[in-house]
């Protein structure tokens, strides 16, 4: 039992914190000793970060930096905890993200979690990512709005996945991990996607009123 507390609480130690490592706000920083809370849209992701230097590689770096934030976190605790226990992998996975959206070191005012969901599950399960790329380009196609996009395949995507035959899905999956546990990180990343897009959801649904 004990054994079992510890792994879960390492597993949240490890993520949470690799999580909020500010990647795109050190980047802004030291390459233009702006601060990415005060400018644009006021978040340290990638995209922002792009948007207040209008630097590619900058931008690039942070989404980079970001991505490997989520496979490094639950690549670490597979290392250390095995696969036999589903839970950290979770937790892991759960917290990376949940440290990029509300770093302690900022304030909890973060990013919205999409470079470090993509690094998360294409450890966990890499059709994911290219699902919610596919539903992000064809939404967007439609609706040209960034946020809107973000937004739907957030949302679509774990059903999508959900609704994938067994065999498909375990093709995307490493042999130790669960379809569940798939299917579960995914639900819960994509939750913590929309609560960064409260705002956003909020002014299409007025829009619509």
């Amino acid at each position: 039992m004990f054994l079992r507390l510890f792994s879960y609480f390492t597993s949240f130690l490890i993520g949470y914190l690799i999580g909020s490592f500010p990647t795109a706000f050190l980047l802004v920083k030291q390459r233009t000793k702006r601060d990415i809370r005060e400018e644009g849209s006021k978040n340290i992701g990638a995209m922002n970060a792009f948007e207040v230097t209008n630097s590619k590689l900058i931008g690039s770096l942070a989404m980079i930096g970001d991505l490997l934030k989520g496979t490094l976190a639950v690549a670490i605790v597979m290392v250390l905890f095995g696969t036999e226990q589903q839970a950290p992998i979770l937790i892991s996975g759960v917290c990376v993200v949940l440290g990029h959206n509300y770093p302690v070191w900022l304030k909890f005012k973060g990013g919205r979690g999409l470079s470090t969901t993509a690094g998360v599950m294409l450890v966990v399960c890499w059709l994911f990512v290219l699902l919610w790329c596919a539903v992000w380009a064809v939404v967007y196609k439609l609706v040209n709005d960034l946020h809107k996009a973000n937004i739907i395949a957030s949302a679509i995507s774990p059903l999508g996945l959900f609704l994938l035959p067994e065999n498909i899905l375990r093709f995307s999956i490493p042999s130790s991990i669960f379809p569940e546990t798939a299917i579960g990180l995914a639900i819960s990343v994509c939750i913590l996607i929309l609560l960064r897009h409260q705002e956003q959801i909020r002014d299409i649904v007025r829009s619509h009123n």
